[in-house]
């Protein structure tokens, strides 16, 4: 089946690598990659682009934003080594989370993969930045971050870390992103509770454990378990022991997700992952 593929850029060095990393990640698959930029607007990945404050600026930004994607077209037409791999455009006056969302919803999109400027994927919601607003305002679709100079390793079996305290059930839908991530990747899955009281699992936290089991059924995975440690803390240490090379975290309401960045645990620890994050989000 086709994925197909939301990509924002702003025409920089980061929006550009997580472009060639999308192409590489689904370079056996059919893919249609949407290259969406804003215009007027101040939001993520249109600082290039000029607000409109007249009719000849509005239209001076348009162009701007449909001149530069004209550019990215022309860079992928020197390279289409791949015949499964279709591009389109997407010009967008407004925010950019109304532009991505609008996106989704009309073409159906199943992953939106974006680029952090710097060494961090900058997902941390309680420090409020640009990445975050994404990750916290689009709806029904995961999004997958990259760090602006981050590359696969090639040299060792890859390995996805995902943080849950089984609290809450797991839907299939909610999790394919993950499973395709990792089957696509030929990487295993560390699940990682962090059992911060060091107490027995309750009933309902073994049947989704087991529930999340049955998802995982062709896939390669192992559970894991950090004691008497907060959840920044615990993933942060798991993370770096097993050098990992990719995070996977369920966003929801009650989730983990809340706990990992939470205020608290920006006082605790400076968490700002330096590789790659999957937000899986809760499908409704």
């Amino acid at each position: 089946m086709e994925k197909k593929i939301l990509i924002p850029t702003n025409f920089s060095k980061h929006a550009w690598n997580a472009l060639i990393f999308a192409m590489k990640l689904y370079k056996k698959h059919a893919c249609t990659f949407y290259l969406i930029n804003v215009y007027q607007s101040q939001g993520f990945l249109n600082e290039a682009i000029p607000l409109a404050k007249n009719d000849d600026d509005e239209e001076s930004g348009k162009e701007l934003s449909e001149k530069g994607l004209a550019r990215i077209m022309q860079g992928l037409s020197f390279r289409r080594e791949n015949s499964k791999h279709q591009f389109e455009t997407i010009s967008f006056k407004g925010s950019l989370v109304d532009g991505m969302q609008e996106a989704i919803d009309k073409y159906g999109i199943d992953l939106i993969i974006a680029g952090s400027d710097g060494d961090t994927a900058g997902i941390n919601t309680a420090a409020e930045n640009k990445i975050s607003k994404i990750t916290e305002n689009v709806e029904q679709c995961p999004v997958l971050v990259i760090p602006e100079n981050y590359e696969l390793r090639e040299d060792k079996p890859l390995e996805i870390v995902f943080p849950s305290n089984f609290r809450l059930p797991f839907k299939q839908k909610d999790m394919q992103a993950l499973i395709e991530l990792a089957n696509g990747l030929k990487a295993s899955v560390r699940v990682l509770y962090i059992n911060t009281d060091d107490k027995k699992l309750t009933n309902e936290q073994e049947e989704n454990k087991k529930e999340l089991e049955t998802h995982f059924s062709d896939t390669r995975f192992s559970f894991h378990t950090l004691t008497k440690t907060s959840a920044s803390t615990g993933v942060h240490l798991f993370i770096e022991s097993r050098d990992s090379d990719l995070l996977a975290i369920y966003q929801r309401k009650q989730g983990f997700f809340s706990r990992l960045f939470s205020k608290a645990a920006l006082d605790e620890i400076d968490f700002d992952p330096k590789l790659p994050v999957l937000i899986l989000k809760e499908f409704k």
